[in-house]
């Protein structure tokens, strides 16, 4: 293979359009949901499955990084220890208690974002 074969393709030229209609509330919507530079390379790396629809919840990613730093302490605590007690126990089911609760929270705003930015 020849060098310039190995070379970064060269950009393929966008021919094909989409019209789509939106309403003033429907716009405003997409773009607060718009992540990019651009709404058109945004809208295309949606439909094409290249970032998520919804953005990721900045207070919970921020927990559930808590909640791993936690989990890596007692990992720590119990391959030092070569013993899990029952406060490890405790740890890891309160752990699992809070990132249940997490999730649940996360699920239920979603769905309520979606449904009122339906109306």
């Amino acid at each position: 293979m020849r060098r310039d074969e190995i070379a970064e393709p060269q950009k393929k030229i966008r021919s094909k359009s989409i019209k789509v209609r939106l309403n003033d509330k429907e716009y405003e919507q997409m773009l607060k949901r718009q992540s990019g530079n651009t709404l058109a390379g945004w809208l295309r790396q949606v439909a094409l499955g290249i970032v998520p629809i919804h953005q990721a919840d900045a207070e919970l990613v921020r927990n559930i990084g808590r909640i791993g730093s936690n989990l890596n302490q007692i990992a720590r605590y119990a391959n030092t220890e070569k013993t899990i007690d029952q406060n490890v126990l405790n740890e890891i089911a309160a752990i699992r208690t809070i990132l249940q609760q997490l999730i649940a929270k996360n699920i239920a705003d979603a769905i309520k974002k979606d449904s009122q930015d339906d109306c």
